[in-house]
């Protein structure tokens, strides 16, 4: 997402947090490769869709997703680690 590119994945796991179906990406039904192979087909065929989605990511990566809040949530695991 940081580097703006749009994400084609399979909906499993915590992969739906992060791909947001005609937004940043595109999530396929899990273990339909012929969904994946379209979600594919979709970016690589639609110029505008996937500028757009590119652009998504990318702001979205910097809106929510910023080091500094990263690094936060970093140091506040740690510090629950080290009181068990």
């Amino acid at each position: 997402m940081a580097c703006g590119t749009p994400m084609v994945s399979f909906k499993v796991g915590g992969v739906p947090d992060l791909v947001r179906p005609g937004i940043t990406g595109y999530l396929a039904i899990p273990e339909n490769a012929e969904d994946f192979c379209q979600g594919i087909m979709q970016l690589l065929e639609d110029d505008k869709a996937r500028e757009e989605m590119s652009q998504n990511c990318r702001e979205i990566a910097v809106e929510e997703y910023p080091l500094k809040l990263q690094a936060q949530k970093y140091v506040e695991l740690y510090e629950k680690l080290l009181e068990i």
